[in-house]
């Protein structure tokens, strides 16, 4: 699978990062339709492969998924998640809408 974004998110409290990583769609022959993974690092520790009819579709449901995990996370929600700098905020991906309250720039 080829991996086409990356993004290191701040973990309060230390140096390294959490890596969140987006595959390219590709056609999953034996169920007619395409597969979109997505991969969020440890501590956060979750992957998922997501259908779509097409491959545009599996991968904006894919990109869907993968801000839910991370805005929905325990990390995240305990403000030690963060990017460019501040933590509980903005991670650079818009969060869904079912976190208006709780994550910035919803989609």
């Amino acid at each position: 699978m080829t991996v086409i974004a990356e993004q290191g998110l701040d973990r309060q409290g230390s140096d390294e990062k959490v890596m969140v990583r987006l595959h390219a769609p590709y056609a999953a022959e034996a169920r007619k339709s395409w597969v979109c993974r997505f991969e969020i690092g440890e501590p956060v520790a979750h992957a998922m492969d997501v259908y779509g009819e097409t491959g545009l579709q599996a991968l904006a449901l894919a990109l869907s998924s993968l801000s839910a995990a991370l805005y929905g996370c325990d990390l995240y929600r305990r403000g030690e998640l963060g990017a460019f700098g501040a933590f509980g905020g903005y991670l650079g991906i818009p969060a869904p809408q079912v976190f208006p309250d709780e994550a910035p720039y919803p989609f």
